[in-house]
């Protein structure tokens, strides 16, 4: 009987939503590059009204856990020793196997999987890793209940909490180096033992096709919820720029969110309402198209652990445009640096790359293929 590959994630797609498809992209590799038998295990809020407890999802079986806890992260983990208890029945009587079957705990954040998968490893003598996605690996800026002091007491105790997770852990994996680094300057992290595990790409669904219609119009495409941190602004600001240079290009974004009405009244204020394009979603099985269809790809974005949307542009052959110091930088050829990269809020500087792009139209063949990554990750660290 194989062995079985426990995987923690608070994130999973489903039908009705692509929430982590990076999650199902790395389950699905190890699964191809292992003899391990991957099993998701999903966990919720234990406020969610979603009552089901397994479902499949494009041939994973993925059961969902309800964990017990105070909404809007304040005392995350308070009820770990019920959780943990929960947790285990739930192993044992739903999903069907014994913890002594379990070779590996892999676990994606802090909380609450990160928790979870320690407490489990530490009990039965399993190997477990936390993969860190973003730069907040303690998660401190979740919630939006508390203020002033009450926040930082709050996040006092998550630090408290934290911290002796990710010292016991067997392996702290990032999403970059960058995340790595994050995590070794919070005070009092001293585990040596970290791997970088990029986010690479299905070459299954990511790939670039021989006959894709193209407009005649020079056309970037930017995929990014209008949050602050992703900084549309300053791309529409060098769309402004590019415009009143007598150039004709148009801006596909896809997302939705608080700033896109920040987004739309600049276009409104500057009459740019004919060289962009908005649309909340697209199907992620149609994003290959997207991708294939555009000259460049754009996002400013300036606190960015790695970011998917850039490394399946390049792995299309579309080149990309980010901001200096993000995750992204370290995959992004050295040579090719000079013309792929800015300074935060930098629209002038942005404005000039999207000119030479404009007239310089050479693409980079890049291999971010996840199968490469995972396998290399497997090697390197299940031994």
């Amino acid at each position: 009987m194989k062995k079985k590959y426990l995987q923690l994630t608070p994130f999973f797609p489903t039908e009705e939503s692509f929430r982590g498809p990076y999650i199902f992209d790395q389950v699905k590799a190890i699964t191809r590059n292992s003899d391990y038998d991957v099993i998701v295990i999903k966990l919720m809020s234990f406020y969610d009204k979603n009552s089901v407890v397994n479902y499949e999802y494009q041939g994973v079986k993925v059961y969902n856990f309800k964990v017990l806890d105070f909404p809007s992260s304040v005392l995350p983990g308070l009820f770990q020793a019920i959780n943990l208890y929960r947790l285990k029945e739930f192993i044992q009587k739903t999903i069907g196997i014994s913890m002594s079957d379990v070779a590996i705990i892999h676990s994606h954040v802090i909380y609450p999987a990160g928790v979870l998968s320690v407490a489990l490893g530490n009990e039965f003598g399993i190997k477990n890793f936390i993969q860190h996605h973003g730069l907040d690996v303690f998660q401190t800026e979740n919630g939006r209940i508390l203020k002033g002091k009450l926040r930082e007491l709050n996040r006092s105790y998550m630090h408290r909490k934290f911290i002796d997770i990710v010292n016991t852990t067997d392996l702290n994996v990032g999403v970059s180096q960058k995340v790595i680094d994050a995590l070794g300057a919070i005070k009092g992290f001293c585990n040596p033992n970290a791997y970088i595990l990029y986010n690479g790409v299905d070459t299954g669904k990511f790939y670039e096709l021989e006959e894709v219609e193209q407009s005649d119009i020079f056309t970037i495409g930017c995929i990014g919820n209008f949050w602050p941190l992703k900084d549309h602004l300053t791309l529409l600001k060098a769309l402004k720029i590019v415009v009143e240079s007598g150039k004709t290009l148009i801006i596909k974004f896809i997302g939705s969110g608080p700033t896109l009405i920040e987004a739309k009244a600049f276009i409104a204020k500057h009459k740019l309402e004919s060289y962009v394009e908005f649309h909340a979603e697209i199907d992620h099985t149609e994003l290959n198209i997207f991708y294939n269809s555009l000259d460049l790809f754009v996002l400013p974005s300036y606190y960015e652990a790695l970011g998917c949307v850039y490394t399946e542009a390049l792995q299309v052959g579309i080149p990309v445009i980010a901001v200096k110091g993000q995750g992204i930088e370290e995959l992004i050829k050295k040579e090719e640096r000079t013309y792929s990269l800015i300074e935060p809020h930098d629209e002038r500087r942005l404005a000039e790359l999207i000119h030479f792009r404009m007239t310089e139209r050479r693409t980079s063949v890049y291999h971010l293929d996840i199968d490469l990554f995972v396998l290399d990750f497997m090697q390197k660290s299940l031994l």
